[in-house]
C-alpha cells in the first residue's frame, strides 16, 4: 500500500493491490487507537473507493 505524493484530500489515495482484497479500512497496518469500526470496501469500476467513515481514498493497482 502506497500513499500519493500530492497532500490535497482529494487526490490523497491509499494504492491497494489486489492480493489485499477483499480491503477494509482502516487498513490491517493502522494503529489501534485511532481505529474506526471496520468496514469492507467495494471498488467501482474506475478501481476507487472511499470510506464513509474516515473519507480515506483508495485506488487498486492496475
Amino acid at each position: 500500500m502506497l500513499l500519493s505524493q500530492s497532500t490535497h484530500p482529494d487526490f490523497t489515495f491509499v494504492l491497494v493491490s489486489k492480493n489485499e482484497t477483499p480491503f477494509h479500512c482502516p487498513p490491517k497496518d493502522s494503529e489501534k487507537w485511532n481505529m474506526h469500526p471496520k468496514i469492507y470496501l467495494s471498488f467501482s469500476s474506475e478501481g476507487k473507493s472511499k470510506c464513509p467513515y474516515c473519507g480515506a481514498n483508495y485506488q487498486l493497482d492496475k
